[in-house]
């Protein structure tokens, strides 16, 4: 847990420091991972279908860009 000295300092910077140092300690992400409970099938099929979803926009873009090179070919040979 961050701590921080108040010693000499205003409250609004200290709190300032101290919320800059949780944002690095990955508090704020842990408490919002934890805020409700996903079972671990649930977790595996969202994995998977990002993956998927990536994959068809992968191939997506590389027939796209294939595309333009035909198209491109073409239209400096004429």
């Amino acid at each position: 847990m961050p701590s921080i000295d108040m010693k000499g300092m205003s409250f609004e910077k200290g709190i300032r420091i101290f919320r800059r140092k949780c944002e690095r300690a990955g508090i704020k992400d842990r408490c919002r991972e934890k805020e409700y409970y996903v079972k671990p099938n649930v977790k595996k099929n969202e994995k998977n279908n990002y993956t998927k979803r990536k994959r068809k926009l992968d191939l997506k873009k590389s027939k796209e860009i294939e595309f333009r090179k035909k198209h491109s070919m073409r239209n400096r040979g004429v």
